[in-house]
């Protein structure tokens, strides 16, 4: 479960460490991948919620995408 934490920690910093700021338009949407070693559910969930909160922007959807061992979490968010 650590390296599952150590996974959303690092995800959550590359989001504020290297996202692109210049769609601060309303009702701009972006999609965020990040690649955990595996992606699960309610890891995701939680992931993209942490990005939402960040960029005071709206989770619009969240899934798993790839194949099982190796896929990523895809955070579809759009601006308040």
């Amino acid at each position: 479960m650590a390296c599952a934490r150590i996974s959303t920690v690092c995800c959550t910093l590359i989001l504020v460490l290297f996202a692109s700021h210049a769609s601060a338009e309303k009702g701009k949407c972006w999609v965020n991948l990040c690649g955990p070693p595996l992606c699960v559910s309610f890891l995701c969930d939680i992931t993209c919620w942490m990005a939402g909160i960040m960029f005071n922007a709206v989770v619009k959807e969240h899934r798993c995408v790839g194949p099982a061992l190796n896929s990523e979490c895809c955070c579809y968010v759009c601006d308040k």
